[in-house]
């Protein structure tokens, strides 16, 4: 097989990056002019998932003999349950709204022919991140659909001195009594151009940066959170999750100027 001559290599080498800085400036002009395509795909965004504090309406529909909707209100208690007339309680924290209602249809059935109920979303509650450690202002932070780890940090006044950059802890409940910790090395990520690892933020998450180098996250964790936690499972319940001001002496909880 022809090797190609060397002056071949050397022009495909002065326009391979002629072309890619051309491509660069077209999408910069189009991004400019507001052609670029920057819509959200909303089917693959997770459904929301109830949490306590949420308030519902459950709409059972017109009832016989009337024009209106048999509507109810149900705030979704700290255990996670609402109630429901003449079911009593049902498990609402953690699922998703259409979940719900099929759950809901299913012991209704019991009670009446053919039962149906929409649920709605009225008000969700406090959608917040906290910040604890070596930041310049710890607290908690209004979290918005798509705040990220360094989003979160910049909100809370930056690094501080002294703080351990790449060894900052995420908390992050899943479930009602399960906890997973991410240790993210953030500021070699950032420099190096590895933003994926700017991770997503989901409201109640606790973000830690500690002062020095955490070697062992479960340690730390166990020394942080308490000696009872059990492979990273049991550490956050959901009254200390909304309860951070007793399970961190001398925290508090500030809002932020909108």
């Amino acid at each position: 097989m022809k090797s190609f001559p060397r002056w071949c290599l050397l022009a495909l080498a002065a326009i391979v990056p002629s072309a890619a800085l051309a491509q660069n400036a077209a999408d910069s002009v189009a991004a400019l002019s507001g052609n670029a395509t920057t819509a959200e795909d909303w089917s693959v965004v997770p459904e929301y998932r109830i949490v306590p504090n949420d308030k519902l309406v459950l709409n059972f529909g017109p009832a016989p003999g009337l024009a209106t909707d048999i509507l109810r209100e149900a705030k979704v208690r700290p255990d996670g349950r609402i109630s429901v007339f003449p079911i009593g309680d049902v498990v609402a924290a953690g699922r998703t709204i259409r979940e719900l209602e099929a759950a809901l249809v299913d012991l209704l059935a019991a009670e009446f022919k053919q039962p149906r109920v929409v649920v709605e979303l009225v008000e969700v509650a406090g959608n917040q991140v906290h910040v604890l450690g070596q930041v310049h202002e710890p607290g908690s932070y209004p979290a918005g659909p798509f705040m990220t780890l360094a989003q979160a940090i910049t909100t809370a006044g930056g690094f501080a001195d002294g703080a351990a950059r790449n060894s900052v802890l995420v908390f992050h409940r899943d479930g009602a009594r399960n906890v997973r910790v991410a240790r993210v090395a953030l500021d070699r990520a950032i420099t190096s151009g590895k933003i994926e690892a700017d991770i997503p933020l989901s409201r109640f998450d606790i973000v830690y940066v500690p002062r020095s180098t955490v070697g062992n996250v479960e340690v730390f964790t166990r020394q942080v959170l308490g000696s009872a936690l059990v492979g990273l499972n049991t550490a956050l319940i959901g009254w200390e999750l909304f309860n951070l001001e007793k399970v961190f002496p001398g925290f508090s909880v500030r809002a932020t100027p909108r």
